[in-house]
């Protein structure tokens, strides 16, 4: 039995995980954006306000200084130097620029120039307005401008923003380290949620599995009192149940074999007294008594299969393990099959014949390649390839014939008992029960191994045993 697993899809816990780490990821970016638009606009806010409210008590000292009796007195041409020196203890850099032509401005800085005032301030206080604007330098700086009244000079005031531009830089990579670890740790809750939830969906879902391949035995262990916890509970009460009743029917169908063997074994005895005598009854007598022998062969055949069938699958069976050759075994496998006009049957070997051995139950064996011979000569039309190969730490031995193939719809239950893939099929064909590839495949489980198949889509069937390599017998 395959897993079937989508292709491309990922996982559930992998899908768990992503989704916590994106909501994770979700919540961190806009907790930390949020903080740090309101905190900047907070922290500009204020540092604005400081600094307009200097330049104000700048522009009050402009005017103080500029009403002096003996500046105002004297009747000439304000001292730009001497107004400067009064306004740079409010501000990191003073701009002064006289309206009237042919007068040079002020600067406290060799950087400050008139163009260095951003052009919107700049057109804003000419028309006598007051006002502020950010200057894209380095640093970034703060641009407050305001005429002097009554003297046609304006005044400009920068303020450098180092210390809220540092302030803002550890404030987002405080944000962005705080996000980093969030969602770090969401992946983390999600990997540990997501391994709490998925792990006991994939023990449930090998355990049903195993119970799907005949492994009744199978249980889920039970920890805590969750809803996981019940559903390994109740999964565990299924399989209990699940395994009494097949028990019960293997125990029944084991009893009815072996309650039918003593009187088959009779009738046998007795049918085959009349066969010997057949020449003394009547034409229409020996016809029946040959019907009823072949009848009563089919019959003992068949009851031999389910009792077999059922100490296999109830582990009743004893195991003869012995190192044995498969080259060998396919070898007499054939030749019996052949020798009794079955059909021809090609054997290769992928490899030398000597290493392809292991520790194996050779009756058990060579009924589990017998079976799949005799399927492949009654279905295949007679053309037959058996090929023994190894393959990574494992002995495969492949039955390959040329016939119809399998339908897609009777694929997967090949191995059922009493299946048939041509239901239109009678018992008088030769072509057995349906229980030849039941019993191969629970021989072959005994050994560790497996039955794959496969179905061309123009006709042809290959089944491959597939058998794990032993040097020794394995523990019980």
């Amino acid at each position: 039995m395959t897993e079937r697993r989508a292709i491309g899809r990922p996982g559930l816990r992998l899908r768990i995980t992503i989704a916590f780490l994106g909501g994770a990821l979700a919540v961190s970016a806009l907790v930390a954006g949020t903080t740090y638009v309101l905190a900047e606009r907070y922290l500009s806010s204020r540092r604005i306000d400081d600094s307009v409210q200097q330049a104000f008590a700048g522009l009050r000292d402009a005017l103080r200084y500029l009403s002096q009796p003996a500046v105002a007195a004297s009747g000439e041409e304000v001292d730009l130097e001497a107004l400067g020196a009064v306004l740079e203890a409010h501000a990191d850099n003073v701009l002064l620029d006289p309206e009237a032509d042919g007068i040079d401005y002020y600067a406290s800085s060799l950087s400050i120039t008139p163009t260095s005032v951003p052009g919107a301030l700049s057109t804003a206080v000419e028309r006598g307005e007051v006002g502020y604007a950010y200057r894209n330098a380095t640093p970034r700086q703060l641009v407050f401008g305001s005429p002097l009244p009554q003297n046609d000079i304006r005044a400009y005031f920068f303020f450098a923003l180092t210390d809220l531009d540092q302030t803002l830089r550890i404030l987002r990579n405080v944000l962005v380290g705080v996000s980093a670890g969030a969602v770090a740790l969401a992946a983390l809750a999600g990997s540990r949620v997501s391994a709490r939830v998925v792990d006991p969906v994939r023990r449930a879902s090998r355990a049903a599995r195993r119970v799907a391949e005949g492994l009744l035995e199978t249980r889920l262990p039970v920890s805590g009192r969750d809803e996981l916890a019940a559903m390994a509970a109740s999964f565990n009460e299924m399989a209990a149940a699940l395994e009494e009743r097949i028990t019960r029917e293997r125990r029944f169908v084991g009893d009815v074999s072996h309650e039918l063997r003593t009187p088959l074994t009779t009738l046998r005895a007795s049918t085959d007294y009349l066969v010997q005598h057949g020449r003394d009854l009547p034409p229409a007598v020996r016809r029946a008594v040959e019907l009823l022998a072949a009848d009563l062969e089919y019959l003992q055949r068949l009851v031999d299969d389910l009792l077999d069938l059922s100490r296999v699958e109830a582990g009743r069976v004893d195991m003869a393990w012995e190192r044995l050759s498969l080259a060998d075994l396919a070898r007499e496998v054939v030749a019996r099959r052949t020798r009794s006009g079955q059909g021809a049957v090609r054997i290769e070997f992928d490899g030398d014949p000597e290493t392809l051995s292991t520790v194996a139950d050779k009756q058990r064996l060579e009924r589990v390649v017998g079976n799949l011979v005799d399927n492949a000569l009654v279905h295949g039309g007679g053309d037959v390839t058996v090929r023994v190969a190894a393959d990574d730490g494992a002995l495969l031995v492949s039955v390959e014939d040329r016939g119809p193939g399998i339908p897609p719809e009777a694929g997967y239950r090949i191995f059922e008992r009493f299946y048939k893939a041509d239901p239109a099929r009678r018992r008088g064909d030769g072509r057995g029960a349906g229980l030849g590839l039941a019993i191969a495949r629970e021989n072959a489980h005994l050994h560790g191994g497996e039955i794959l198949v496969h179905s061309g889509r123009s006709g042809g069937t290959r089944f491959t045993l597939r058998l794990p390599r032993r040097e020794q017998e394995p523990e019980p």
